[in-house]
C-alpha cells in the first residue's frame, strides 16, 4: 500500500521558513560546528532542507514507518523526484541501511527512537534496504522502494 502526503504551499512555506530559522541559529557560537574539517564534505540530509528541494521537484513525500522491528509499509511504489521519509516511532533503535550500496541510508546513532531520514530517490529502479539490528538483507527488518520513472 503506498501512502502519500501532498503539501500545499503555506506547508512549503512554513517548511522553508522554519529551515531558514534553524540555519541562521546554526550560526551563532557553537566553534565544534565549523573545527569539523569533514561536514562540509558529509552533508546531512535533514527533513526541512531535503523537503523544501523536493517540492519543487515532484511534490510528493511518501512516509515509512520503523515500529515493532518492521518497516511499514514494506513496499511501497514512488515516482523519480520523490522523497522516501523513514521515521523511527518505536522505542527501539534502528538503522536504514541499502542492501545494494552504501549511498544512502542512516546509521542508528542518527536513527533513534524519533529520529526521521529522508532521502530523494533520482534514478528508476528497486531499491531494497533493511535494518541490521533486527535482521539482514533478505529476512526480518526489510523493505523495497521502487522507483518509477
Amino acid at each position: 500500500m503506498k501512502r502519500k502526503l501532498r503539501l500545499d504551499r503555506r506547508a512549503l512555506l512554513a517548511v522553508l521558513v522554519l529551515g531558514s530559522a534553524a540555519a541562521l541559529a546554526a550560526c551563532g557560537g557553537d566553534a565544534s560546528a565549523t573545527d569539523d574539517p569533514t561536514a562540509a564534505q558529509n552533508p546531512v540530509e535533514t527533513p526541512a532542507t531535503t523537503l523544501a528541494t523536493t517540492l519543487a521537484t515532484s511534490g510528493e513525500v511518501v512516509a515509512v514507518i520503523a515500529l515493532d522491528n518492521s518497516f511499514r509499509p514494506q513496499a511501497l511504489e514512488v515516482q523519480v523526484g520523490d522523497t522516501v521519509s523513514w521515521e523511527n516511532r518505536g522505542n527501539n533503535d534502528h538503522n536504514v541501511l541499502s542492501v545494494e550500496t552504501g549511498e544512502w541510508g542512516v546509521e542508528v546513532t542518527d536513527f533513534a527512537p524519533g529520529a526521521v531520514y529522508t532521502h530523494v530517490f533520482t534514478e528508476p529502479g528497486e531499491y531494497a534496504y533493511y535494518c541490521s539490528i533486527h535482521g539482514s538483507t533478505t529476512v526480518g527488518m526489510t523493505g523495497t522502494v521502487t522507483v518509477k520513472p
